[in-house]
């Protein structure tokens, strides 16, 4: 009986370690030349549990990653905690780099969770995205600092955005050499695209934020009222959580 019952508590650990990571999937690169990433990286997979839609290209100065989703849960979870992309070059140390994006204010999380997005084109949302295409937050060998996204001399690059029809797009560049790559002579590099959530590091907010009244703070003055949702309870959050993780190979010239 007693090595059944340990044949039975062995299945369960296996089964809730597999329930608790996501499935590396391979992902091949395409070459970026001719063509600009902001208008030609078309995204040709969706992660099924999140409805994330993901795409990347490469040439032999930068990785360029698009993401789109219509799903109101997936898109209430980026805009209220962020996406953290972690990049795990050959040869280096797994995750050694990664960028979070939106940079959310931890204590805003409660109002943004009220954000109405089935108003895609409404003053507030459209505030709010200006406001998070301002900061990122870089983690590389030196530990995590911000970015300016506005920087004209900026060589790292991400956008948020939303369509009239409720489709939110986020665009990330992101330079090899900041990653200590040479892509003429790496194949592969692993990647990994999560909401970032509860975990996010509480130290960091962004310079423009949300206020917690539901409004947006532009600079201390102006301020808009998002409107409230209630997408939570339509969906339940933790089955649509983004968790993708990619072995990609880089494209190369022909």
């Amino acid at each position: 009986m007693k090595t059944i019952k340990n044949s039975w508590s062995l299945l369960l650990l296996m089964a809730l370690g597999g329930c608790s990571s996501s499935k590396t999937m391979t992902y091949e690169s395409k070459w970026n030349a001719p063509f600009s990433y902001v208008d030609e990286v078309k995204p040709d997979q969706q992660d099924q549990k999140s409805r994330l839609k993901y795409g990347i290209i490469n040439d032999d100065q930068y990785v360029y990653i698009t993401l789109k989703t219509k799903d109101p849960t997936t898109i209430q979870n980026i805009l209220s905690s962020g996406l953290k992309i972690a990049f795990s070059p050959e040869g280096q140390k797994k995750e050694s780099y990664s960028l979070l994006f939106p940079v959310v204010m931890k204590e805003d999380r409660k109002a943004l969770k009220r954000i109405d997005t089935d108003l895609p084109n409404s003053l507030g949302l459209d505030l709010l995205l200006d406001s998070y295409n301002k900061e990122a937050v870089w983690k590389d060998r030196e530990g995590e600092h911000f970015i300016n996204l506005v920087a004209p001399d900026g060589s790292l690059k991400s956008h948020i955005s939303m369509d009239r029809n409720g489709e939110l797009t986020e665009q990330i560049a992101i330079p090899f050499a900041l990653m200590g790559v040479n892509a003429k002579e790496t194949a592969m590099m692993g990647m990994s695209i999560k909401v970032d959530g509860q975990s996010s590091n509480s130290g960091f907010s962004p310079r423009i934020g949300i206020g917690l009244g539901g409004g947006i703070g532009m600079g201390g003055g102006m301020g808009v009222g998002i409107g409230t949702g209630g997408y939570n309870s339509r969906y339940n959050g933790n089955d649509r959580n983004v968790d993708i993780r990619l072995e990609v190979q880089l494209a190369r010239a022909n």
